[in-house]
């Protein structure tokens, strides 16, 4: 049986709470856009460059916690960026993310 993950998503002022299992989707990118029907989130498709997929994520634990590919580049180049400034297309959906709160920033 897939591995149940529950996140909460704060999003255009409103909270998502979100159940979802491993496997599901490839990356928190995919999962926003099509739970949260998002418009221009995510523009380059997963590659880390545009930047429109900037969220804040706050106990980000394991491997998810390391920045990927282009992301550091990508983040530099915005106003948005921190420790907890993260692009959701570089971020797996898998137990790391169970009962954080993710909230969507943008670009």
């Amino acid at each position: 049986m897939p591995l149940k993950i529950c996140l909460t998503v704060l999003y255009d002022s409103e909270e998502h709470y979100i159940q979802t299992f491993q496997g599901e989707y490839r990356d928190l990118k995919c999962l926003i856009a099509d739970r949260l029907f998002t418009e221009n989130f995510g523009d380059c498709g997963g590659m880390g460059r545009c930047g429109t997929c900037i969220v804040e994520i706050e106990g980000l634990r394991a491997s998810a916690a390391a920045l990927k590919r282009n992301e550091s580049t990508t983040l530099g180049r915005s106003a948005q960026n921190g420790q907890n400034i993260r692009l959701a297309c570089q971020i797996p959906v898998d137990d790391s993310l169970s009962n954080l709160i993710i909230k969507v920033i943008g670009s």
